[in-house]
């Protein structure tokens, strides 16, 4: 990589730095924080230091995009009039299902995926469970497609071209799904080096890298995939709506359905979530492939 490529690379730095920072802040308030959490209501120390840290992630962001010139709604990917950005919403939604729902099929054919015991046939309890599932893929939408394909695409972009936006962003999308910092310490235990603990926690999943590798890739592409709507629609409306049916299928698919450990064809969904793995790869890698080749057929036509 030459001087002037690393030069390029600020602005991810920075973003890279601001998370950094927010888990670091989240670990030396977290003891504070929670002592005066527990005075109304019982919580562990390491969901108060992970609340902590978004708080302060979400105050650096803030400032971050007001230094970098992104605190605009274009910037943002929210640049389009509200009424077309709930259509391309829907129809992002729509193709997201469109797009999992048959890999979900394909799991529960080969066996990789089998009801869980408790399942219930009931209309209403399952009607609850997808509104669960689409209420919390709208939040996750929201939030990670701001930051990622918004915020950081355009910063990425802006400095070193769309390719290097599509990239960086999806290694760091794929990265931050495999913290994990569920360290469980006794209310008596809790001291002011507890948020240091749980931070260290976070990333005891790296310790076997190769367990993750599938899964990695799978969510690299997402990424890609997610960035490439962006560049191409220019706003979020689109991924978000995708992103949040991916989430709600397979939030319902988890709570109604577990891993069938004695399937032959297992090694086809990662350890990360039972899900994405290999197939999910495959299965992303072509829809890229058929966006892209419908873009082209598109432009192609449009020339002519």
């Amino acid at each position: 990589m030459s001087g002037h490529e690393c030069l390029t690379m600020h602005a991810f730095i920075r973003f890279v730095l601001l998370l950094a920072a927010a888990l670091v802040v989240g670990a030396a308030l977290a003891y504070p924080v929670w002592q005066l959490v527990e005075m109304v209501a019982s919580a562990p120390i390491h969901r108060v230091m992970h609340r902590v840290a978004m708080l302060a992630a979400l105050a650096g962001l803030i400032w971050l995009t007001r230094r970098l010139h992104l605190a605009d709604r274009a910037a943002l990917g929210f640049g389009m009039q509200p009424a077309q950005f709930l259509r391309r919403l829907l129809a992002g939604l729509g193709i997201g299902a469109l797009i999992m729902i048959p890999l979900m099929v394909m799991l529960y054919q080969l066996d990789v995926r089998i009801l869980r015991p408790s399942f219930t046939n009931d209309a209403a309890a399952l009607a609850l469970t997808a509104l669960a599932g689409l209420a919390s893929g709208l939040a996750v939408a929201l939030i990670e497609e701001t930051f990622f394909r918004g915020a950081l695409f355009t910063a990425v972009q802006r400095e070193s071209g769309t390719l290097a936006a599509i990239v960086l962003p999806s290694l760091l999308y794929a990265s931050l799904h495999f913290l994990d910092g569920r360290l469980r310490i006794a209310a008596a235990d809790v001291d002011w080096s507890s948020g240091f603990a749980v931070l260290g926690k976070l990333f005891e999943r790296y310790a076997e890298p190769v367990t993750l590798v599938d899964s990695f890739l799978a969510l690299f592409g997402v990424g890609v995939l997610l960035a490439t709507v962006r560049w191409r629609t220019g706003s979020i409306a689109a991924t978000m709506g995708m992103h949040a049916a991916w989430v709600c299928i397979i939030a319902f698919v988890r709570k109604t359905s577990r891993v069938n450990p004695e399937a032959s064809a297992n090694w086809l969904v990662g350890s990360y979530d039972g899900v994405i793995g290999w197939a999910a790869l495959a299965w992303i890698g072509l829809a890229l492939l058929l966006y892209l080749r419908l873009g082209h057929a598109r432009r192609s036509s449009a020339v002519v």
